[in-house]
């Protein structure tokens, strides 16, 4: 070591460590606090996008409620309404009324269908038949054909709507997907159908392109329990009577209340 030079003293080591503590405990606060401010932030951003994403979902349902394709009148029922099943759960399959709401599920047909529906929030069904199907006719109906030609098909036990301008028919199939035709049996599926001579058709479907065949749809939104997030979440959900016997579908995660408002217009209430 050359003269005059020397280490540092201890005194000195000590006032270096302090001061570098205080530096690390400086940068260490700012870093908890950036990392807690980015978990709110993020937070916030799911809360937001499960909320616009939810609404997006039953606004898109509510759009579409009671369109029946092609008709502007009520749909007939080709379905077999004395069936114990259409019975037991009327208002899901009911396409002319297309929108109903309850702020309570007690003493209602779905009550015990609901997966831990939270007290206190409403329900709200929608039905409509605006999905298109697979099936196009490949030949003329007449108002006592069992089985409708068509291009394309759909599973047996699909609800569907056939309609044109001057009416629409609401039936299930009962056809294999692949069978070339669609069928209205009166037996092997959930509700089944009328028969020919009880409920015939209203009216001539012809195959030039003026009649589709849609999907029907109808959906119960309401608060559950979520399967994926753990006790004591809960989310939205949707009870589907697509295609006859329900079918229950967790939606958004964290959501924790719906309320539907309801408007008066000239006597009428609508949604």
């Amino acid at each position: 070591m050359e003269k005059g030079q020397r280490g540092f003293s201890l005194v000195e080591l000590m006032i270096a460590m302090v001061l570098g503590l205080f530096l690390m405990g400086g940068v260490i606060v700012v870093f908890i606090g950036s990392s807690q401010s980015f978990g709110h932030n993020e937070a916030l951003s799911r809360v937001q996008e499960n909320g616009r994403f939810a609404l997006e979902i039953v606004a898109q349902e509510l759009r579409n409620a009671g369109f029946k394709g092609s008709c502007f009148t009520d749909a007939q029922y080709i379905i077999d309404v004395a069936d114990p099943q259409y019975v037991a759960a009327q208002a899901a399959y009911d396409l002319n009324d297309s929108v109903r709401g309850w702020d309570a599920a007690a003493g209602e047909f779905f009550a015990g269908s609901l997966v831990n529906y939270q007290a206190n929030t409403d329900l709200l069904l929608v039905k409509h038949a605006a999905n298109p199907s697979a099936a196009t006719l490949s030949a003329d109906l007449d108002v006592t054909a069992a089985a409708f030609p068509v291009n394309g098909g759909a599973a047996p036990g699909t609800i569907m709507v056939i309609s044109d301008a001057g009416g629409c028919n609401f039936f299930q199939n009962t056809a294999a997907l692949n069978a070339g035709s669609l069928q209205r049996g009166t037996a092997g599926q959930t509700i089944n159908n009328q028969t020919v001579a009880a409920q015939p058709l209203t009216r001539r479907f012809k195959s030039d392109g003026s009649t589709i065949i849609t999907l029907f749809s109808s959906t119960l939104f309401y608060v559950g329990s979520s399967d994926l997030g753990g006790a004591n979440t809960t989310a939205l959900r949707r009870l589907s009577y697509d295609n006859g016997a329900p079918v229950d579908q967790e939606l958004v995660e964290g959501v924790d209340n719906l309320t539907v408002s309801y408007a008066t217009v000239s006597g009428r209430t609508c949604s």
